[in-house]
């Protein structure tokens, strides 16, 4: 117990160390860097959020509404880290928040640490050998295992980065510990523990799941293969890792195959029937989460755009071996560097969060090399897990196309057969398989630094066994080496039939460390983590202004808005977000808009984007100008959007130095927000760099119109209704799906006796189609708690009257829900006359065909069936289709614009057609019947076409031995399109909203 309070307080002090400066500013600052994404804020505002939801508001803290307001987001594919937030719930009722933030920081450093020395003890410990070093150098290799694992420039580029998600890893080795025990021996409990470490990685990173995966098939494959050649090997004594192996088995396998067992395969069942409970308890633990999580997993609208920059986020063959910018030896400015990364200047596609280290690769070798059957298992997660990191592309010094004589070529790597499997493909950063890698190099750097101590000598031990009441007083026999760790130690907690090694006895020894013993020590943590040191770690400030104390002092509620002004996501951002902002939060304890979140629907971002106020503010931020006919528009809407969201205080920030391009347009971004916005003249609240203008909001009129279908509806609708159009001819929006969400404000009524009552009336008409169920629309309002209407809807416009009750109204934006109950596509319910032209035939697929001056466009089919049916060539393009199942028979283009032959050959091609086939006609360019003669026309006409005034472009769809001008066709000035087929509109419509007006 003794020697394991040394290790955890050295643990301690070398995180203080190489840490520098964390403890030192425990209180005032946080890990991370301002000039990159304020990445850091948003793992302290998680940390508030999680406590604020559960505590002060009693909800999950997957779902928010303080950000992106109105519209919120889901933060159930969010970066949460679920486990610092969850450590440090506690914490936050001893501390200020930044130092609870820290003290999880400085425990996940600690807690990575040891249990990589619990691992490496386990591994270690099963050598059984005479050791000249003495045991205590078991103690010393793991130790400096772990400090490799917890200490690793990786993961002190992340938590520089403030990706602290990242630096939450500390459970890796408790997983791959008690998940070997589990195969090795059966015993529930070691099963119990492994999920329950699984859980505490999941919990801490939805992504280290897809880790978890490989780490587990890559240790389960090396058991399984360790089993089989340790049951084909005959029984007798092996000899040790140093000297040439025998070919006889030795007697520690009576633990894994007891005297009793009718088959040797029976410790493979046990195994997989321990890895069975495992999994069921670690899917028991995480399943409150996941049931949240999935439904936003598997909704396409959060999916990653394409490869999600995963191209851009892999590590590069060259930053394997290359010191990361926060070494001393680097040469590099932090900050330039970073700024370099930003605008794509750097030497390396992204940040280097991936470097190996030459003293880790050498004492790694080492280990491999003297201990290669032991350590397969590890070997093998080193290689698997550097190629994955290498991303879908090789990457060497920046480049991933490479010039060979004239050609360009690209090497694939199978990271990208990792994109197209579903999980597996969540991780969508190649280079955070270097979290695994670092826990296999630090498994082979312990070998190497034992044997490196037994071939140098650093103790003096005398060992005395101590047997249990039933043993002998001989030692245990040596154990085989076994591929991926050896086989059960006693020291490590071996089993014989599923329980502890205890019986076996247990080993005291008396350790005599010498000097030689603490400069050796020294001389290897110095070679393994020189080239790793990155401190002092870049630290940024944790202060709040004092403008947000004065805000969050006031009573009543209200929304905040604030420069800069943006949204984020993992992807790109909409204005110049400064999730800086978002963690002020945690003092004001107001909904603002803006914020940071990982993936979202686009609806999410659309929503802003298309509100005048917002775009000008934005585009203003990114250097982009503005239309004169949208500032007219911000201009005037301006105060209608401060009543609709409660907006009290306009809250405006300096910029920060090397940031752009909020420090470049920021002069311009206020200037416009002062001059847009109704504000009170001089700042209510300022302190150094910040000012709160009080912002003017104007009385609502009686009633409050809300008109459907224009602009100025477009901010009073949330999540569920489609674009403006014209509908049953009048501006109004589809509720598409089984609820709608609609913005309202409330203010206090002009007496000012409270908000009242208000009486709602609506214009709505059902999606109605021939055989359409009755369609039932119900109301409720903000918390969903009381239905205030439940009416059949009648076919066509009709008016809706519902009473808003005081007690549930509240002050400032108030949403109302409706709710539907039938949906449908018109694609699917909306008869279409699908008959050719004049003809009696029908098309058996959906027929699309538009010319122009430079394009030739044939589709057939619909959605992602559709098929192109153009050669795209100058003049006549030509498809021929079954009549009865629409299959493309052939496609053809003749340059008709270039000479007479192009045009014989037209009509010879449409002549030889046999009855009754589909011909579709797209032409392209202005001359392409320059050369049709009598004969062309009369083959055109052979398919129903009517040659009259007929002039390119043209696009006609017909029938071959057609009846004369029975085809169905299109021409125009510019383009000739025309459609043949059901519907394209696949939308879930409910209903149609007209206006709404709110009255008192």
């Amino acid at each position: 117990m003794k020697r394991h309070a040394v290790i955890l307080l050295s643990y301690l002090l070398l995180t203080i160390g190489l840490t520098w400066p964390l403890t030192a500013q425990l209180t005032t600052h946080i890990p991370g860097e301002a000039t990159w994404a304020f990445d850091e804020s948003t793992f302290i505002w998680n940390i508030w959020w999680f406590k604020h939801s559960l505590l002060a508001l009693g909800q999950s803290p997957l779902q928010t509404s303080y950000i992106f307001f109105p519209v919120g987001v889901n933060l159930t594919t969010y970066t949460f880290n679920l486990f610092n937030s969850a450590l440090a719930l506690p914490l936050q009722v001893a501390f200020s928040l930044p130092t609870a933030n820290n003290i999880s920081l400085i425990f996940s450093y600690i807690s990575a640490g040891y249990g990589m020395c619990l691992l490496s003890l386990y591994l270690l410990s099963d050598i059984d050998r005479p050791h000249k070093a003495g045991r205590f150098s078991v103690y010393l290799a793991a130790f400096l295992a772990g400090a490799v694992y917890a200490f690793s420039a990786s993961r002190m580029m992340y938590v520089a980065l403030g990706h602290y998600n990242f630096v939450t890893i500390q459970w890796f080795p408790f997983y791959a510990l008690f998940l070997l025990k589990t195969m090795r021996t059966g015993y529930r409990p070691h099963a119990f523990l492994a999920a329950l470490f699984a859980a505490l990685c999941i919990y801490a990173e939805l992504t280290y799941s897809v880790f978890l995966i490989f780490l587990t098939v890559i240790l389960f494959v090396s058991e399984f293969l360790n089993r089989r050649m340790a049951d084909s090997m005959p029984r007798g004594n092996i000899s040790d890792d140093d000297t040439p192996p025998t070919s006889i088995l030795p007697p520690p396998l009576s633990r894994l195959y007891p005297p009793n067992t009718p088959s040797p395969f029976m410790p493979i069942v046990r195994s997989l029937v321990g890895l069975l409970v495992m999994t069921i308890v670690a899917v028991l633990l995480v399943a409150p989460f996941i049931i949240q999580v999935l439904p936003d997993f598997l909704n396409p609208a959060y999916a990653e755009p394409g490869w999600g920059e995963g191209l851009k986020l892999s590590a590069d063959l060259i930053g394997l071996v290359t010191v990361t910018p926060l070494h001393f030896l680097s040469g590099l400015d932090w900050i330039t560097e970073l700024r370099a990364v930003i605008e794509g200047k750097g030497q390396f596609s992204d940040a280097n969060t991936l470097f190996l280290g030459y003293g880790i690769l050498a004492v790694g070798l080492i280990g491999t090399m003297v201990y290669w059957r032991r350590v397969q298992a590890w070997l093998w997660g080193v290689i698997i897990f550097t190629v994955l990191s290498l991303g879908p592309l090789l990457t060497i010094n920046g480049q991933n196309r490479f010039d060979l004589d004239g050609i360009e070529v690209t090497f694939p790597l199978p990271f990208a057969i990792l994109h197209y499997i579903p999980v597996i493909s969540a991780n969508r950063v190649p280079n955070r398989f270097g979290i695994p890698l670092t826990l296999c190099l630090a498994v082979l750097v312990g070998y190497g630094v034992y044997w490196l101590f037994g071939k140098i000598g650093q103790t003096k031990e005398v060992p005395e066994f101590k047997t249990s009441q039933n043993h002998c007083d001989t030692l245990p026999p040596p154990s085989l080496p076994l591929l991926g760790g050896g086989a059960v130690s006693p020291l490590a907690g071996g089993t014989e039939g599923g329980r502890d090694s205890a019986q076996f006895g247990r080993f005291i020894f008396l350790e005599l460390p010498n000097p030689q013993t603490v400069f050796v020590t020294m001389l290897l943590l110095t070679v393994l983590l020189l080239d790793q040191f990155s401190a002092p770690i870049p630290m940024t400030s944790a202060q709040i202004p004092t403008v947000y104390e004065q805000i969050g002092a006031e009573i009543e509620p209200f929304t905040l808005m604030q420069l800069p002004l943006g949204w984020r996501n993992s992807y790109g951002t909409l204005g110049a977000e400064r999730t800086q902002l978002q963690y002020y939060q945690s003092i004001h304890q107001r909904p603002m808009l803006g914020g940071n979140t990982s993936r979202n629907p686009a609806f999410k971002f659309d929503y802003f984007r298309q509100i005048p106020l917002f775009y000008a503010l934005t585009e203003t931020e990114l250097y982009r100008p503005v239309d004169e006919p949208i500032m007219t528009q911000a201009k005037a809407q301006a105060g209608e959007l401060m009543a609709l969201y409660n907006i009290k205080y306009l809250v405006i920030h300096d910029p920060i130095p090397h940031r752009p391009p909020y420090k470049d347009t920021f002069e311009a971004t206020q200037q416009l927000a002062l001059d847009l916005i109704p504000h009170d003249p001089e700042p209510v609240y300022q302190s150094l760099g910040v000012r709160a203008f009080a912002v003017q909001q104007p009385d609502l009129p009686n009633p409050l119109t809300i008109d459907l279908g224009d602009w100025p509806s477009d901010p009073y609708r949330g999540h569920g209704w489609a674009g403006n159009e014209i509908i049953f001819s009048a501006t109004a929006n589809w509720i598409t799906g089984h609820e709608a969400e609609l913005y309202f404000p409330a203010q206090e009524t002009a007496l000012g006796e409270g908000l009242g009552d208000r009486q709602l009336t609506m214009q709505i008409a059902p999606f109605s189609y021939p055989g359409a169920p009755s369609q039932e629309l119900t109301i409720m309002l903000n918390d969903q708690s009381t239905t205030l209407l439940n009416q059949t809807l009648q076919d066509g416009w009709q008016e809706v009257q519902v009473t808003l009750p005081e007690t549930q109204l509240q002050l400032g934006l108030n949403r109302l829900y409706l709710h539907l109950s039938q949906t449908a596509q018109p694609r699917q319910v909306i008869p279409t006359d699908m008959i050719i032209g004049q003809t009696e035939h029908g098309v058996p697929t959906d027929i699309e065909a538009n010319s122009g001056a430079d394009f030739a466009f044939i589709t057939l089919g619909f959605g992602d069936g559709a098929v192109d049916a153009s050669a795209h060539r100058r003049g006549i393009n030509v498809a021929v289709l079954d009549p009865h199942t629409g299959d493309l028979l052939h496609k053809q283009g003749f340059d008709t614009a270039a000479n007479q032959y192009e045009a014989a050959a037209l009509a010879d091609f449409i002549s030889q057609l046999p009855p009754d086939q589909i011909i579709i006609i797209a032409s392209q360019g202005m001359d392409a019947t320059a050369f049709f003669d009598e004969t062309t026309w009369s083959a055109l006409q052979r398919i129903g076409l009517n040659p009259d005034g007929l002039q390119p472009p043209f696009s006609a769809i017909g029938l071959t031995d057609a009846p004369p001008n029975t085809a169905q066709q299109a021409s125009g000035e510019g383009t000739a399109y025309m459609r043949l087929g059901r519907l394209p509109d696949t939308r879930n419509l409910a209903a149609a909203v007209d206006w709404v007006t709110v009255g008192e």
